[in-house]
């Protein structure tokens, strides 16, 4: 008896010693993350399913990704969805931890960067209304919130935050339209554009078994995320060219090109060109943005404009329609060649000196959208 008792004793002594010895990181972790949450839940007067999103780079800094399990466990221990209540945006490695908590029915953000690594905690916390409508009331109001983005008051990410939030509390926002701002993390009439020529491609060419496309996305604005995140459009599969046009070569498109869509249909043995434009005026025009507005309000205003699919008739047409071959397409892609010139619906002698066609992102400007 008396050794049954000292071995209870060894083995009680043994678990303690291992417990005592797990690392410390782990449960620093999960501190941070119910910090976090604890913090937003206070301000917010909880997190309640129908009322709340999570907008984060979670994962995207570097190293951030050690929090994901408990930030999950924290999400779905408050009833959360990950279709309805969240939005992970891509940011990169060297950006800082960040977490937006938004209620729709107050309109109350709570902003919280983080520190973590060797010191963990909240190094940074706001609660600001963000209600679109009490932003742009009048010009007092405007003028206060731009102050607010001058001064960075959600550290730089003023014009992201306002504009997903406030989309997605009308319920509107698509999810296939929301993973696409994952991508792009931010929401602009750039990528609702690409996101209306996207599903204008589908719905008239559709991509059915068989079929692909290869786009040559050229004059480049931010619709070109959308192409990767919803057909797999990469540079790297060589699915999307990224070039630029000159005011010039625009006007002889037209003026409103955006881009050359190879369909490829391995059924029918088919390859066809299929040059279309995008015509920014009905939406400049639809959507009640005044001249003088600040952009986050004008560009918001397009966007939700762009979100109602029954104002997209007549923005997208084509310019051409021009059945080609692989050795044609293979020309397409060549870095001293403009597509455009290859199908003949540019002139090469009077062609202007262009940007080398690249086949990657991110070193051309945005494109920058009148109102």
């Amino acid at each position: 008896m008396k050794q049954l008792k000292m071995l209870h004793f060894m083995c009680f002594a043994v678990l303690i010693f291992f417990l005592l010895a797990l690392p410390a990181s782990a449960g620093e972790n999960v501190g941070l993350i119910a910090q976090v949450y604890g913090t937003a839940g206070e301000e917010l007067g909880g997190l309640e399913a129908e009322d709340t999103l999570i907008i984060t780079d979670l994962g995207s800094p570097a190293g951030s990704y050690v929090y994901l399990d408990d930030f999950y466990a924290e999400f779905y221990g408050n009833g959360l969805l990950y279709t309805k209540n969240l939005l992970l945006v891509q940011n990169p490695r060297n950006s800082p931890l960040w977490f937006a908590f938004f209620d729709k029915n107050s309109g109350d953000c709570v902003f919280i960067e983080v520190s973590y690594g060797e010191v963990e905690g909240i190094s940074y916390q706001v609660t600001e209304n963000i209600n679109f409508e009490e932003l742009a009331a009048d010009e007092s109001s405007r003028a206060e919130w731009n102050t607010k983005v001058a001064g960075k008051v959600f550290k730089g990410r003023e014009f992201a935050i306002v504009t997903i939030a406030n989309a997605w509390a009308t319920g509107d926002l698509d999810y296939e339209l929301m993973q696409c701002l994952e991508l792009h993390n931010h929401f602009c009439p750039g990528v609702s554009s690409g996101y209306v020529l996207a599903n204008w491609v589908e719905e008239n060419y559709p991509l059915e078994d068989g079929v692909s496309y290869t786009v040559f996305s050229c004059p480049v604005w931010c619709k070109e995320d959308v192409f990767i995140k919803r057909w797999d459009a990469t540079p790297g599969t060589k699915g999307l060219w990224v070039s630029d046009l000159t005011g010039e070569e625009k006007e002889a498109l037209g003026g409103s090109p955006a881009g050359i869509f190879v369909v490829t249909d391995k059924n029918a043995g088919t390859m066809q060109a299929v040059v279309l434009s995008f015509d920014f005026s009905p939406v400049n025009e639809g959507c009640g943005a005044q001249e003088g507005d600040p952009t986050w309000v004008s560009k918001y205003l397009m966007d939700l404009w762009m979100m109602d699919k029954d104002n997209w008739d007549g923005i997208v047409s084509e310019i051409a329609v021009i059945d080609i071959d692989e050795a044609t397409l293979n020309e397409m892609k060549q870095a001293a060649s403009n597509p455009y010139v290859v199908l003949g619906l540019l002139d090469e002698e009077e062609q202007q000196t262009n940007i080398p066609f690249l086949s990657f992102l991110g070193v051309l400007p945005e494109l920058r959208l009148e109102t």
